[in-house]
């Protein structure tokens, strides 16, 4: 978490999660002509060191669910890996980082702490 935040710095002062996911550089490149639009893969406009710490995150919030600490961010991660046998665990491990900052940037805004079974609900609501 200290890794995070030094990375990052105050997130308060971000308007908007997409604009933490620029920071960072996880946001999706677009590519536009005429009436084509492609989404390319992440800008990493972003600090390199925070996309590290970032995956390492994802990573280590896996193992913790191996050892019985669930996390709605793996059970995403998880969920990401077996819709696709073609998936990479990089390509689920940076949708994951982007539900992560999500995540940290809406317990910041609302001064909550972190609740597994509320992220749970709410993960229910959205799908």
């Amino acid at each position: 978490a200290l890794r995070i935040i030094s990375e990052l710095g105050d997130i308060r002062r971000f308007n908007n999660p997409n604009q933490l996911n620029a920071f960072v550089g996880v946001d999706p490149q677009v590519y536009e002509s005429g009436n084509l639009t492609a989404h390319l893969s992440i800008s990493k406009r972003g600090t390199a060191i925070g996309r590290k710490v970032l995956y390492l995150a994802i990573n280590q919030i896996q193992s913790a669910k191996k050892a019985g600490n669930p996390c709605h961010i793996a059970d995403y991660y998880e969920k990401r890996k077996r819709s696709s046998e073609t998936a990479s665990h990089k390509k689920a491990a940076i949708a994951s980082i982007h539900k992560l900052l999500r995540t940290i940037f809406a317990l910041i805004k609302n001064d909550q702490l972190y609740s597994y079974d509320i992220a749970k609900h709410n993960q229910r609501l959205l799908s």
